[in-house]
């Protein structure tokens, strides 16, 4: 038996000492999952009991402990010591029927254990550990459930998963972190009961997204919900990508598959990006009859898409500008000088475009050795190499020179930026003696000599 005393820290012990007996203090739900599965300590450590958060203040009263409510209405108060613990007292859940809105209606505590693991979603949370009697305490046999990597309710899968939609979200979550597999029934209580998802909040359903695109296992998660059917209620833009076939000279998958591909292939900063990078083809194939454009049009979707669900600003810049340039170049007929343009336009993202780029072609199917080195990356590399700034900033003059000699308002901007696309495709040197007499001479051009300090 793992050894789960072990992981857990000295003051939690100390803590449930300070519990009476009839009441004892139980690590419960991912920790001791984890404990069991991968025999490690996670970093989030819930914590509960059958005390009542009046009962839990009066016994923490006097200790080194702290005590803050989260949520009196649930039993969910936080204990505050060297570090910080979720208790949730034991209760009873009562869902509205008909909605599957994630907040209970009633709460009722209760003093029995086996009626809180009931309360929960999967019997694989539903573990607890006595912390003071170093002692597992399984009322529905989860942890066979850990051990066979499955995915089974407390109980009847179409109750567990009606009472809150977010279950369905979560299974998806669990198989794309933890490589589980959903059992028979549970499975067709979520493909029956997935426009439960209309019920919860579009930030706890983005939350959970990105926690599944994040995971190693994601491929696995995003299917699930492919095969749920949950892509309606979650991305629907999404949704119309499934069947959309492609032409086989370059795909092997249709788009949605193609993407799903992309996303298990993109490193995990650009995978909300490989996501939606292609989302616009179905759009554009319904309307022009191809995917011409598909990039330009797919990134005001993805701006939109992610405005919707609440994505942070950063992100969807970030989604925007990748998903707009992944096409860039993809026939290889770019010229240097074109390439670098492209380059100094993304000089924060240049990467990220390349690591999509890359992603997009490993899941066309098709390639079945290394891809072609990317040409962006290769005109990059040289830039480095050669000393050629990226950015204008990087340039060895600047605006404040210019305005020096004479120029004035707008002239510097316009300046600047021929000097930099002069710099930038190796018409003159990143010098600032060299770029100095470009000016000058630029201001004789435009003013003669009486602008000119020399």
């Amino acid at each position: 038996m793992i050894d789960i005393a072990s992981f857990i820290p000295e003051e939690l012990k100390e803590l449930a000492q300070l519990f009476p007996k009839q009441a004892p203090l139980y690590v419960v739900g991912g920790f001791v999952r984890d404990a069991i599965e991968y025999n490690k300590a996670s970093q989030d450590i819930d914590v509960a009991s059958a005390l009542t958060p009046p009962e839990l203040a009066y016994v923490l009263k006097n200790s080194k402990f702290g005590l803050k409510a989260a949520s009196l209405r649930l039993g969910t108060m936080i204990i505050k010591g060297a570090r910080s613990y979720e208790y949730t007292a034991f209760r009873i859940d009562s869902y509205p029927e008909g909605a599957g809105n994630h907040s209970p209606q009633e709460i009722t505590f209760t003093r029995k254990l086996e009626k809180d693991a009931n309360r929960r979603d999967f019997k694989c949370n539903a573990v607890y550990y006595d912390i003071r009697e170093d002692k597992i305490v399984d009322p529905l046999n989860g942890i066979q459930d850990i051990q066979d990597k499955v995915l089974s309710t407390t109980i009847d899968p179409y109750q567990v998963l009606s009472q809150d939609g977010l279950r369905i979200m979560r299974l998806a979550r669990m198989i794309a972190t933890h490589g589980y597999s959903v059992e028979k029934t549970t499975k067709e209580a979520a493909s029956r009961l997935v426009s439960r998802l209309r019920d919860i909040s579009i930030e706890r359903i983005s939350t959970e997204l990105v926690k599944i695109l994040l995971s190693d296992n994601c491929y696995a998660g995003l299917s699930f919900l492919r095969e749920i059917g949950a892509w309606n209620f979650i991305i629907p833009e999404i949704a119309k990508c499934d069947g959309v076939e492609q032409n086989p000279k370059y795909h092997k998958y249709d788009v949605l598959e193609h993407t799903f591909r992309t996303v298990e292939f993109a490193p995990k900063k650009i995978r909300v990006a490989a996501l939606l990078h292609d989302v616009a083809k179905p759009v554009c194939q319904e309307k022009d009859g191809n995917t011409y454009k598909h990039d330009v049009i797919g990134a005001e979707m993805s701006k939109k898409i992610l405005k919707r669900m609440k994505f942070p600003n950063e992100v969807i810049a970030q989604t925007e500008e990748l998903v707009a340039a992944h096409m860039f170049d993809v026939t290889g007929t770019a010229k240097q000088a074109t390439i670098r343009r492209f380059i100094a336009a993304h000089p924060d993202r240049v990467l990220d475009i390349v690591a999509l780029q890359t992603a997009d072609g490993k899941a066309t199917g098709l390639v079945s050795g290394p891809l072609k080195e990317n040409r962006i990356l290769l005109e990059y590399n040289k830039m480095k190499e050669e000393n050629i700034p990226i950015k204008i900033s990087d340039m060895k003059y600047s605006g404040h020179k210019l305005a020096a000699l004479g120029f004035r308002g707008k002239e510097i901007g316009d300046v600047l930026d021929e000097m930099f696309d002069n710099v930038i495709i190796g018409c003159i040197k990143n010098d600032a003696e060299v770029l100095d007499r470009y000016a000058r001479k630029k201001m004789e051009k435009l003013h003669g000599n009486s602008n000119s300090n020399n």
